[in-house]
């Protein structure tokens, strides 16, 4: 099966703000020991960044891709300077107008270029995660970051330069975050937590203070039935 007459543009493909966007294309050709795939183009700060995906059928989710590495070639060039190989990124196709939501470049980390964000199909076929890859311009290359992996629905605040996430650790106790990157770190910056107890839902709200994030306030709120 081929991916072609679906691929017709990306689309969802988001570029930095700063700077032109992307230059893409979809092209079939064999990567080297993997068979014939499908690979996806883009043309960013000199280089040629290039998507290598697979088709699979799912037992339960039926036909599905699968984004197996990202390689980085120079401009021009004719073998990659690197490749990074992925595993477990199992993700829906490609819609029939040419749209593929399931992967997306943007500026994630507020650095002024773009990163990359794979979607990741949920063991329980519910919210499906995400996997993170931003780009770092000392290494020339782009790098795994397990912190944001660990978000929970993570949102991004291109205006204010902030990451914010709504968690959920059980059913009494849920909370929501917010972090900044600070030398190029995610760092938390304040925190919410919500505990159920008894009839009373108690609020402990974190934030810097002398330095240090720690609790700053603690409130108990009746729990509307």
């Amino acid at each position: 099966m081929h991916l072609a007459p679906v691929l017709l543009c990306f689309a969802c493909f988001s570029a930095s703000e700063d700077g032109p966007p992307p230059v893409s294309s979809v092209t079939s050709k064999a990567r080297p020991g993997k068979g014939n795939t499908e690979s996806y183009l883009f043309v960013q700060n000199g280089m040629e960044i290039r998507f290598w995906v697979s088709i699979h059928m799912h037992m339960s989710l039926g036909v599905q891709c699968n984004v197996e590495a990202i390689t980085l070639t120079e401009a021009g060039g004719k073998e990659p300077f690197q490749q990074i190989p992925i595993a477990d990124m199992l993700c829906p196709c490609p819609t029939p107008d040419g749209q593929f939501p399931a992967v997306e470049m943007m500026d994630f980390d507020f650095d002024g270029s773009p990163d990359v964000r794979i979607m990741r199909a949920a063991q329980d076929l519910t919210v499906p995660e995400h996997r993170y890859w931003r780009w770092n311009a000392a290494a020339r290359s782009f790098v795994n970051d397990a912190v944001l992996d660990s978000l929970q629905q993570p949102q991004f605040d291109q205006e204010r330069h902030m990451v914010s996430s709504q968690w959920y650790a059980s059913g009494t106790h849920r909370g929501g975050s917010n972090f900044r990157y600070e030398e190029g770190r995610l760092t938390m910056v304040s925190n919410m937590e919500k505990f159920v107890e008894g009839d009373q839902e108690r609020w402990v709200i974190w934030g810097m203070k002398e330095g240090k994030l720690q609790p700053v306030q603690e409130k108990s709120v009746p729990l509307h039935k």
